[in-house]
């Protein structure tokens, strides 16, 4: 008697059409809702590393021209090295001794601070005054209020203000009033156009 060795029956090794489409369905499902999130929460960092290197780049002004002993300056440069008013290009710190507002062959850069990319649509940064941001070698900004302005434009909840006051104090603008807009020194909103 012949006896034979039955094969067991292996289940193939695969996905079905029908788990094959519910985990397609359930993937487009998140992706939907994770997408745009994500997005969001890029943004939202790319605002807040703005501000803080702008805080930075004016506390490093002020604490440069108390360590020096002379004025520095912070300012967007224009082509002929005086102090411009496109804040959302790169920002110049240095040594101005004559306190011009222009950086002179004999006056030393103390830092680079990179422009906005050009990929930040909508990120925007705006200084109230048409000067440079200076402060004299007693740590003072020659005695007048600043405040430079960072919005995200089109949101509401992203704008922040950096003030530095006639004494040279550097803070971040809050929303005292709690409306959800920070305000700038004198107390108004800050709004994004």
């Amino acid at each position: 008697m012949n006896i034979r060795k039955q094969t067991p029956i292996v289940p193939a090794n695969g996905f079905t059409l029908l788990e094959l489409l519910v985990v397609v369905a359930i993937s487009g499902i998140l992706l939907g809702v994770g997408v745009p999130a994500m997005g969001a929460l890029i943004e939202r960092n790319q605002f807040k590393a703005e501000v803080s290197a702008l805080h930075r780049a004016v506390a490093l002004s002020r604490s440069m021209a108390v360590y020096r002993g002379e004025a520095v300056s912070l300012c967007p440069l224009t082509s002929s090295n005086a102090c411009g008013n496109n804040w959302t290009g790169k920002l110049t710190i240095f040594t101005d001794s004559n306190q011009d507002g222009a950086l002179d062959p004999d006056e030393a850069t103390i830092e680079i601070v990179s422009g906005l990319p050009q990929s930040s649509s909508g990120l925007d940064r705006r200084h109230s005054r048409a000067s440079a941001i200076m402060f004299r070698p007693n740590g003072s900004a020659f005695g007048h209020n600043g405040t430079l302005k960072v919005c995200m434009d089109g949101s509401t909840d992203l704008s922040a203000t950096i003030i530095v006051s006639g004494a040279g104090r550097i803070r971040l603008g809050e929303d005292s009033n709690n409306d959800g807009l920070v305000e700038d020194s004198s107390g108004d909103a800050v709004t994004c156009s």
